[in-house]
């Protein structure tokens, strides 16, 4: 498993890949990204380093952007939605506080300071892996959802609703780079075109009857 790690001091870096290598888990420090305010950016490099999880740090105030972790979370998610991201505070309830990340994905910075046999931590662990797992599980369901919309979507036999589902799952899936991007024209709602269709039809005919 790939974990990123985001924070504007890495003192506590070492430590963390050390335990967290023991139990089959990479950490990839995000030290490169020069704004990560610039979600855009910050996707990108979730994406280009395979990542299935992030570790953010809850006070970034030493970065030129000066941002919290907790903004940092919500703007992935809106662009990665069931990316799992923690928050790592050493004052855990201002983040809980905040109502922006749940409870759950609020963890204490100081568990890196934990013997990586206590039980402590092996329960930040397993919160890790489930989350993982659970990322990895739904991203394989939406795929499967989404081929079997196109296949609906190439014999025209696809309604409205499954139409609008088709774009999301596409836009979903294409922020993860999981497929091939596809020009507007093709992933626009086939309902929308029907319209435009019968508009361009109705124009036709009504300039018609003004000649005659």
């Amino acid at each position: 498993m790939r974990i990123g790690y985001l924070d504007d001091e890495y003192d506590v870096l070492k430590g963390a890949m050390r335990s967290l290598k023991k139990y089959d888990m990479e950490i990839i420090a995000m030290k490169n990204i020069d704004d990560v305010t610039n979600i855009t950016m910050l996707t990108a490099a979730i994406i280009s380093n395979s990542l299935e999880c992030l570790l953010v740090d809850y006070d970034l105030m030493n970065l030129e952007s000066k941002v919290y972790g907790t903004q940092i979370i919500k703007d992935i998610n809106e662009i990665l939605p069931d990316f799992t991201c923690f928050l790592l505070t050493n004052y855990t309830e201002q983040g809980i506080n905040e109502k922006i990340v749940q409870k759950i994905f609020v963890q204490d910075k100081a568990i890196f300071a934990e013997d990586d046999d206590s039980q402590e931590f092996r329960d930040f662990v397993n919160k890790i892996r489930n989350s993982v797992e659970c990322f990895r599980k739904r991203l394989e369901v939406t795929k499967s959802e989404y081929e079997k919309l196109v296949e609906k979507k190439k014999v025209r036999q696809i309604s409205a609703s499954e139409e609008d589902r088709f774009i999301y799952l596409y836009k979903v899936l294409s922020a993860y780079d999981y497929v091939d991007k596809m020009p507007d024209i093709l992933v626009r709602n086939s309902t929308q075109d029907t319209l435009e269709d019968m508009l361009s039809t109705l124009k036709e005919f009504k300039q018609h009857l003004r000649k005659e």
